[in-house]
């Protein structure tokens, strides 16, 4: 048995996800384990299908075992949620590569840009940097530069980041999982564009919502035709009177929050007549919009910076094959932390493991809403692993 591991959102679950795992198998992986992030994503929005229809479509494209990426790292920045995947994955005690794509394609590169970041030799450069009141991502690549141009050029793009803040957390935890990397093909992240049967996340999202030709992009099996589709315009409303109405110690209690920002957020709340008017008048050079995206949704989540602090307690199981059942029957021996089938087994766990969950709970609760119809609350409460 040769176990790959995969972190992703499969947001939705498309033809380059498979592609992957293909390649994966053909490298020599016998079973395939996917983290996955709920139904909450790094975007700072809704997930645009239920995380189990995406925990149904990932097992017909190829994966063997889906587990859940809890709410607060699914909705955090690449380090907490690199982070907290990979320690689910090693926590399993049983998985042998943690597989990603990248634009470098080379894991030896990333392995060693992620040296650099978190080495000693950038943290002067980094500081004089952001001394100069650029974002964050500027800054360490400005510095990266210094050291060693390579690095500059491979933190420059999203997958490559993702590659390195996986090596870093491999790296340590002293996992014994071996970081593998294949280059991405067809469109790049967030494209616009496709290439035959490949398209980024984001253009299917679009093409989905607007009633755009889509299918070719995704699996026979993965079509969703019978899925509803989230809308955060449902919950538009409700996120701007929180933001309206909220202390500034609740939006500062948040993750990622510094320097002020929540007055920052709490003043463009009072002129927003919408959510993407409230990011674009709280977004500076510092504060991306993707980072104003993920308080905001955290602060109405009501998800805490210890929250997101908080070590993985669980390992919440979503979906399985066949030989996604040998590797749970695998890690009831092996797995460091508990391998949940059922919420009730949660209640039995402790303070921590509850917590987190109720986090997960309320987050399901708030999806709920986002639909045509509102759907009831409990949700995740009653929720059995998809068995294909």
């Amino acid at each position: 048995m040769l176990t790959a591991g995969i972190i992703a959102e499969y947001n939705p679950f498309h033809n380059g996800h498979a592609l992957l795992i293909e390649k994966a198998r053909a490298a020599g992986a016998t079973h395939v384990v996917a983290v996955m992030s709920g139904n909450f994503v790094q975007r700072g929005e809704p997930a645009l299908f239920h995380h189990i229809e995406r925990t149904r479509a990932a097992l017909a494209g190829g994966a063997d075992l889906v587990v859940q990426l809890p709410v607060p790292y699914a909705v955090s920045g690449a380090q907490s949620f690199a982070r907290a995947g990979v320690e689910i994955l090693n926590s399993l005690g049983c998985v042998d590569w943690l597989v990603f794509g990248s634009e470098c394609g080379n894991a030896d590169k990333i392995i060693e840009t992620a040296k650099a970041v978190y080495g000693d030799k950038i943290k002067d450069l980094l500081a004089d940097e952001l001394k100069k009141g650029i974002s964050f991502a500027s800054a360490r690549e400005n510095a990266l530069r210094e050291i060693n141009p390579v690095y500059a050029d491979i933190i420059k793009t999203p997958n490559n980041i993702l590659g390195v803040e996986y090596a870093a957390a491999i790296n340590r935890i002293n996992s014994r999982m071996k970081p593998v990397t294949f280059a991405r093909e067809g469109a790049e992240h967030d494209s616009a564009d496709s290439n035959g049967r490949i398209a980024s996340a984001s253009l299917i999202r679009e093409k989905i919502r607007n009633g755009g030709e889509w299918s070719r992009f995704v699996p026979d099996g993965a079509l969703y035709s019978e899925c509803e589709i989230s809308d955060i315009n449902k919950i538009e409303r409700a996120i701007l009177y929180k933001m309206r109405t909220a202390e500034g110690s609740e939006i500062a209690g948040a993750p990622d929050v510094s320097e002020g920002i929540e007055n920052r957020i709490l003043s463009a709340a009072q002129d927003a007549k919408s959510l993407e008017e409230l990011y674009t008048l709280a977004k500076t050079k510092r504060y991306s919009h993707a980072r104003i995206r993920r308080i905001v949704l955290n602060s109405f989540l009501g998800i805490t910076a210890d929250d997101l602090a908080t070590p993985v307690p669980y390992i919440r199981v979503t979906g399985f094959n066949a030989r996604g059942a040998e590797l749970i029957r695998k890690a009831y021996d092996t797995a460091a932390l508990p391998v949940i089938t059922k919420a009730a087994d949660i209640s039995c766990l402790g303070e921590e493991a509850q917590r987190l969950f109720g986090a997960e709970c309320r987050a399901g609760d708030i999806y709920s809403l986002c639909f045509d119809e509102v759907r009831e609350c409990g949700e995740e409460k009653k929720l059995r692993p998809v068995i294909l």
